[in-house]
């Protein structure tokens, strides 16, 4: 009994230390800048679109890798956009974030790649 919940207590100290040490896709992100936000239609009420690096580290962690089709189909369109620049290992990137859950990252390669914070989903399925 004692051995299964030593290596029960070894497997979460494992587990939670992974979690920690990749924070998002992209692994361990400092630096993040926020260059721009409030950017969009006034009628759609961008002005009101502050974003800070606290935003954006969030979405990170919690972003998936989503396709066109898949931002198509499960997000509603933001309007209202930010922009920025962000720090890995693999050097610099730009992030743009849009207002209803999805975001792009621009690698130092010029590879886009977007992300969706499946908290923000909102699937039209079935309609």
């Amino acid at each position: 009994m004692d051995r299964r919940i030593l290596g029960l207590s070894v497997l979460l100290a494992t587990a939670t230390t992974y979690a920690e040490s990749n924070t998002s896709l992209i692994g361990p992100v400092s630096d993040i800048v926020v260059i721009t936000d409030r950017v969009g239609p006034e009628q759609e009420n961008c002005q009101s679109f502050k974003v800070n690096e606290a935003m954006v580290a969030d979405l990170l962690r919690h972003a998936i890798l989503i396709t066109h089709r898949q931002e198509h189909d499960w997000y509603l369109y933001g309007s209202c956009q930010a922009h920025g620049t962000l720090s890995t290992r693999y050097g610099e990137w730009q992030w743009q974030l849009l207002n209803l859950g999805t975001a792009r990252i621009t690698a130092v390669t010029g590879e886009t790649f977007l992300l969706g914070d499946p908290r923000e989903e909102s699937s039209l399925e079935g309609d």
